[in-house]
């Protein structure tokens, strides 16, 4: 029988597996046995946590969150001057697809927008919704802040341009992704930012 340990490595290989498999492709051509046979997990096993391969999708999306969330806590801190959240952001974005191109060969973008996008599964797409929604919200305390400080005009809406920002890092994203290309995000993902934000760079 197998211990409370070993269960809880089990259930976490499958998160991580499954991650891996959705973000490196999508989401609707990677398949159960696909993901048990990479996990080393039999398909049994993972009936056991999962009733299925959304429910699994959507816990490794949920605990990919958890695992960055306190990055951009980080990187989005009011200690941190508005355009140093900027800088920190982009660091921290560059930072990771660097790391996946080295692992996987490929820029991956975002598995929570990728992830939404090729798939009918509601419950991915709510999820997709939900980190847009979490993201903009730390684009708006940075506007928010770069307009009491006079660097953003003060009469321009505070949400939109945080929908803004959020968006064109996500299209910014989705074409290095799309060419394969990390001088993408290097060259126009902090100087797009600052300009949404009005700022010269």
């Amino acid at each position: 029988m197998a211990t409370l340990v070993e269960h809880r490595e089990t259930r976490q290989k499958l998160l991580e597996t499954a991650l891996d498999l959705i973000w490196e492709n999508n989401y609707d051509c990677v398949g159960i046995v696909q993901i048990c046979t990479k996990a080393g997990v039999t398909k049994g096993a993972f009936y056991h946590y999962f009733n299925s391969k959304a429910d699994l999708a959507a816990a490794a999306l949920e605990a990919r969150w958890i695992k960055i969330r306190s990055d951009f806590d980080r990187v989005f801190s009011p200690q941190n001057a508005p355009l140093e959240r900027v800088d920190y952001y982009c660091d921290l974005i560059i930072s990771i697809q660097t790391k996946k191109h080295t692992q996987t060969g490929r820029v991956l973008g975002c598995p929570f927008i990728s992830t939404g996008q090729s798939t009918s599964e509601d419950k991915l797409k709510s999820i997709s919704i939900d980190t847009i929604e979490r993201m903009t919200k730390y684009f708006t305390s940075l506007v928010a802040d770069a307009q009491r400080e006079g660097i953003v005009d003060k009469t321009l809406d505070t949400v939109n341009i945080a929908h803004y920002m959020y968006q064109f890092a996500q299209g910014v994203l989705t074409l290095a992704r799309v060419k394969n290309d990390l001088e993408i995000l290097k060259q126009d993902l902090r100087s797009g930012l600052l300009r949404i934000l009005g700022v010269s760079t």
